[in-house]
């Protein structure tokens, strides 16, 4: 090996050049091909690299950028220090960096042909004068990972791999190591010329060369792969269909030629005058060799993948930068250029891939999402977004005039939780969004002087840095090209309250957005596999501290791993079994509610309590959120499910998991048997423990303190019914990702603690599961109790008292829940007709009425009622400067009179002053009902002709 490499750093092709070093006159094929290098120049005259991301033009404007802008500085610096030790080491020792290439390297083994069998590598063919790069072994993902460069083997001659544990794992056990590693010997490569462009050091041109052109060898002589029973979609080869890529069995990871060609962009200069001896010997310069692997990768993957959703946008995300790095078309005999293959991306759909303007209409126009699982959503607009500025540089500006670009990336918004992580549904892992769209955005709106949608997306990145969420100074060499500084802004981001998309038949709830005091709530129905949505059943997600404590289980290697159909089934969310896992939803109510043309909700009638109710099939599905004081809340999920026998399935983060009585003695477990067969991922559950109790439930879940995360228990009460057996058990891990959970609690290879509460014999849909659950920090809960107000069929209320001081001094809420329209009355000063309402008292006096959804919510003297047959969402709140209503219709209040009520009037305040609304007297109660116009926050008081009350 080192005696061709030394060959190689002595010869040299250009014209002239081998003289400028005292070599020989070239002579036979050297001559052919330094012939055919000054043709290539000359064809090219006005062409100069780089064109992708930037140009010479632009040359001193970046260097300035790097030495002036701290962000850019230190991004530029931190590329440097993972470069310089490796590109240094290089001078002395090329073999080191290029050995760690994954290649057929045995002479009489070097193929040129593999082919594939059952989506797994089969066998190979052929013999290259070079080596030539290896081929994945496998389709599927499995949990072996490279180690650092300093610890994988060098010529590895059988495929072999070292992984993340030390562990020598034989080729047909590496899973995605073979490509990984040789993806990223090019990214170094790519961020070495891009050095070299920048400071003009031979010392990286040398290190990301010799990258280049040993991989460029080793896959000119590489055919693509063959697969003839064609368990990929197709037999392979260059024939349209399947899935497969050139280099990889999806042809959506299949990144090395757009890779390799921003090398090719950046060193070109360098590169034509330094060819790979081999090159010399068979007559073929950098253009024609780069070229036709270039298109190998393009030609391919325009007619593989997905021509939709994912799979179109990633699949062009892997050869955009290949087909940018081409010539204009008219230097091509075929005519296919930068243009042609542009235009496919740009303007021609096809049946294999859909260009950009039929890729627009996939975004929802109401919500702006993308029609898949978050991860996908986000990653989609992104891209389309990072694609933009290269393709604007070569005259398409795929911004303007296309505002659902904007949108779709600031949809994210609702679907980001305190701390900057995704929610969690169907096939997306949660953790941070890229944030890299919205640089390109802010980056086009400042250069064409668009303010307001600057400072649009100036505040997402600003809110994402406080977060800890991105980090600006850790860039890539295409951010620190395109990037501008960061303006400052000011003002908070909009008080979102709920969101909800129809398609993706999921909510989000939120009550204040912050750490260490935000409340959220996610509500979904599921799907059936399509769109990277998941048959779940119809679950929740419940918060706190930012986290996500009651998570849909997401714990799989692949979607080719066993445990799969647990994390995407309705056995690793929060629901119901066995009944309803996928299929329509419907929105009984939802409070507050955004518009039909909105995906956000734009008002609101309480500050302290919200809520939704979904039915799906035989189950229906309440939850709220209540907020008790600046920093306390709790949650209600009530869930009736039509059936005689139901398991409630509850999964918490936390090392473990105690069950109690409603005295908080701890109940008597033995260790179960069987589960049953209710579920089939029922099989995932280990070490099951229960007990039989009728009687009420309290379970806490408990995330140990660190030194970065306080102590968090999740603590959760439920009322009880006949037939009920209580399990808990211990479920497989929450994640695979360490930054969705405090101190990577609960992360594989760990367990999860779950509670399963089997009810058997007693139909749920008129005794429905009712739960209380309080998030607490460092022990500090409010809620003391929950006791059962009433229970009536499809009735059910609660009465929940929190302890503590000031608002908590004294406070109680009744949470009043029913399916059905039927007034309901209790205790003789409660009566309440609709599906969800509360009432809050402090003391002897109250403190709120919330009808979220109903006709008719009265506590003793105070009521609400719709003007009308139709429900309406009210609510009435006593503060220190006197009472508000909020209400979407109009409505009746009634308040109490402590003069002569016959005489009394309410007025309620508007732009121009208070008006008296249309009084009604009840002389016997001392009240007075008024008549009132939908608004919010509306003051409201009683007038009587000696005092305003």
């Amino acid at each position: 090996m080192s005696e061709n490499i030394a060959r190689r750093r002595l010869l040299l092709l250009a014209a002239g050049g081998g003289l400028a070093l005292g070599l020989p006159p070239l002579t036979g094929t050297a001559q052919a091909a330094a012939a055919t290098a000054l043709a290539e120049a000359t064809s090219t005259a006005g062409l100069t690299h780089p064109w992708i991301y930037t140009d010479a033009s632009e040359k001193q404007a970046l260097v300035d950028k790097v030495t002036g802008s701290g962000w850019a500085k230190a991004s530029y610096e931190q590329l440097k220090a993972v470069v310089d030790p490796l590109a240094d080491r290089h001078g002395s020792d090329p073999e080191w960096i290029l050995s760690r290439m994954s290649m057929y390297w045995t002479e009489g083994q070097r193929y040129t042909q593999v082919y594939v069998k059952k989506q797994n590598f089969d066998f190979g063919e052929g013999n290259a004068p070079v080596p030539t790069l290896r081929f994945d072994a496998t389709r599927g993902w499995n949990s072996n990972k490279n180690p650092p460069l300093e610890q994988r083997l060098a010529y590895s001659e059988d495929g072999s791999m070292v992984n993340q544990d030390g562990v020598t794992v034989p080729y047909a056990q590496t899973g995605h190591m073979i490509r990984l590693n040789n993806q990223e010997l090019l990214d170094l490569a790519q961020r070495s010329a891009f050095l070299h462009w920048i400071t003009d050091e031979e010392k990286y041109a040398a290190f990301a060369s010799d990258i280049y052109w040993q991989w460029l060898l080793g896959v000119y002589y590489m055919n693509p792969l063959l697969d003839p029973a064609k368990s990929l979609g197709g037999p392979g080869g260059y024939e349209p269909g399947g899935i497969c890529g050139y280099y990889d069995y999806e042809v959506i990871h299949d990144p090395m030629g757009g890779q390799a060609a921003v090398v090719y962009d950046f060193l070109y200069d360098y590169l034509d005058a330094h060819p790979h001896p081999h090159a010399v010997e068979i007559g073929k310069g950098l253009k024609e060799l780069s070229t036709e692997v270039f298109k190998r990768f393009i030609d391919i993957g325009l007619v593989r993948g997905g021509a939709t959703g994912n799979w179109n946008i990633n699949g062009f995300a892997c050869i955009l930068p290949a087909i940018l790095a081409l010539d204009p078309d008219d230097r091509y005999a075929d005519g296919k250029g930068r243009e042609h293959y542009l235009a496919y991306y740009t303007t021609t759909t096809t049946q294999y891939h859909t260009a950009l303007p039929d890729i627009l209409t996939e975004y929802d126009k109401v919500t702006g999402l993308w029609h898949e699982s978050p991860m996908y959503s986000f990653g989609t607009v992104g891209s389309l977004l990072d694609f933009a500025m290269p393709v604007q540089r070569q005259g398409t500006d795929t911004i303007a005039g296309n505002d659902v670009l904007r949108r779709a990336a600031l949809a994210i918004g609702p679907w980001l939780d305190a701390r900057g992580n995704m929610v969690v549904f169907g096939d997306g892992r949660g953790g941070p969004p890229g944030y890299t769209g919205f640089e390109r955005l802010l980056t086009y709106y400042t250069v064409t002087g668009d303010t307001e949608h600057a400072a649009q997306v100036a505040q997402v990145l600003t809110n994402a840095i406080e977060a800890g969420q991105y980090d600006r100074n850790a860039l890539s060499l295409v951010d620190i090209i395109a990037d501008v500084d960061l303006s400052a802004v000011s003002g908070a981001a909009a008080d979102v309250r709920t969101a909800y998309s129809p398609h993706h038949r999921h909510i989000t709830m939120k009550n204040k957005n912050d750490v260490a005091t935000g409340l959220m709530a996610t509500v979904y129905g599921g799907h059936n596999g399509q769109d990277h949505l998941s048959p779940n059943g119809l679950a929740i997600q419940l918060y706190g501290q930012g986290w996500a404590l009651s998570p849909n289980c997401k714990s799989y290697e692949s979607y080719t791993s066993a445990d799969y159909a647990y994390s995407k089934g309705p056995a690793g969310a929060n629901t119901i079994v066995p009944g309803y896992t996928y299929g329509p939803v419907t929105v009984n109510a939802m409070e507050p509610a955004p518009p039909s043309d909105s995906f956000t909700n734009t008002s609101q009638i309480s500050e302290y309590a919200q809520f939704t109710d979904v039915s799906a099939a035989e189950k229906r599905r309440q939850v709220a959120i209540i907020r008790t004081s600046a920093t306390t809340g709790y949650y209600v999920d009530v869930f009736r499910s039509d059936q005689a026998d139901n398991d409630y399935i509850h999964h918490n983060l936390g090392q473990r998991l105690v069950l109690a009585d409603a005295d908080g003695q701890p109940l008597d477990l033995v260790a179960a048997s069987d589960l049953g067969a209710t579920n089939a991922a029922y099989s995932y559950f280990t070490n099951p423990v229960s007990a039989g109790h009728d009687g009420d439930l309290r379970a806490t879940w408990t995330v140990d303190a660190s030194d970065t995360n306080p102590r968090i228990d999740m603590r959760m009460w439920m009322l009880g019914r006949q037939g009920r057996t209580v399990y808990r058990v211990d479920g497989p891990a929450t994640t695979i990702n360490s930054s969705v959970t405090p101190n990577a609690v609960n992360l594989a290879p760990e367990t999860t603690p779950t509670l399963i509460v089997r009810q058997r014999g007693d139909n749920a849909a008129t005794a429905p599961f009712v739960s209380v659950f309080e998030p607490a920090t460092d022990g500090n809960g409010s809620v003391c109790e929950v006791t059962r107000l009433s229970d009536a069929g499809a009735f059910t209320g609660l009465r929940v008292r929190s302890d503590g001081p000031g608002e908590l001094d004294g406070r109680v809420e009744y949470i009043l829940s029913s399916a059905d329209t039927e007034a309901h009355s209790l205790r003789g000063d409660l009566d309440f007709t609709g599906a969800f309402g509360v009432v809050c008292t402090q003391g002897a006096g109250l403190r709120y009425l919330y009808l979220g959804s109903g006709r008719d919510l009265r506590h003793r003297d105070h009521r609400i009622t719709a003007d009308g047959d139709a429900d309406v969402a009210a609510g009435l709140v006593r503060s220190r400067d006197g009472l508000r209503y909020s209400a979407d219709a109009w409505v009746l209040i009634t308040l109490p009179c402590d003069g002569p009520a016959h005489r009394a009037r309410i007025a309620y305040e508007t732009e121009d002053g208070y008006v008296f609304a249309q009084t009604t007297a009840n002389p016997a109660d001392r009240t007075v009902t008024g008549r009132v116009p939908a608004g919010y926050d509306v003051r409201i008081k009683v007038v009587t002709p000696n005092r305003t009350s």
